[in-house]
């Protein structure tokens, strides 16, 4: 396997991305989750909302077709070129931003601002993710919501698979190699893909952590855990729950 490249995250996703996970992150996901978003946060029409590494949009524009007021930020500009694609055909207006999430521009903006599909853990360090929590934590109004939702750690070891495959709806065959660094709570995975007489590889490396290490790093960043969710169904979060959603408010 190659070494793992440094700073992945600058071209891991790119259009390839959205080719391999489009078939996961179906518009059918994506309306259940602004659902669940909807039932975990009481915001007014109009609220503002930071959505904080937006990818392609599907969030950001679903938010904006819903009444609300969205900024989608995300380091892409691959990803982004697709959400103002997207966002121009459903005829919604999102303010788009490129930036590291690590340096959140924003002041006291902010009724809601949203870190979904384990977009953080990417820089492998407490202090990087609290960078961008703190951002978060700034970029919200007073008694703002922060929602957080990604990989449950108890979940991702219980069932931790090392090799996977599949074959995408275009035709594309997806192998994919894992392995997991457990006094890190680092998850390594290569990807490779081929379609036709094309073909490629992708690397990246996520930091996974449980619930209680979560706690400790949202509260250090000002922002109070107020409800856990195990789904966006709102089911109670346990130990079995494969998913980790929080809703936190600003102190």
């Amino acid at each position: 396997m190659p070494a793992s490249p440094e700073r992945w995250w600058e071209g891991y996703f790119d259009e390839t991305f959205i080719d391999l996970y489009r078939d996961f992150l179906t518009p059918e996901r994506t309306t259940r989750e602004v659902a669940g978003i909807g039932e975990m946060v009481p915001l007014e029409p109009g609220a503002e909302i930071l959505d904080v590494a937006c990818g392609w949009g599907r969030h950001s524009i679903a938010l904006a077709e819903a009444g609300f007021r969205v900024t989608g930020m995300d380091l892409s500009e691959p990803l982004l070129r697709g959400a103002r694609a997207r966002a121009e055909q459903a005829r919604v207006a999102v303010e788009w931003l490129r930036a590291d999430m690590r340096e959140i521009p924003f002041r006291g903006r902010f009724h809601a601002a949203l870190s979904l599909f384990s977009s953080l853990g990417y820089f492998l360090s407490d202090e990087e993710d609290l960078r961008v929590l703190r951002g978060a934590h700034e970029a919200l109004r007073p008694g703002g919501f922060f929602v957080l939702e990604t990989m449950h750690r108890d979940h991702a070891v219980a069932g931790y698979t090392e090799r996977d495959w599949w074959e995408a709806e275009d035709g594309t065959t997806v192998w994919v190699e894992r392995e997991f660094d457990a006094i890190d709570g680092v998850s390594r995975e290569w990807t490779r893909w081929r379609r036709g007489s094309q073909s490629g590889e992708k690397f990246h490396e996520l930091r996974i952590r449980s619930a209680t290490e979560w706690s400790v790093l949202l509260r250090a960043a000002g922002l109070t855990p107020v409800e856990w969710y195990g789904d966006w169904e709102l089911g109670p979060f346990a130990y079995t729950s494969e998913d980790l959603i929080v809703v936190c408010r600003r102190r």
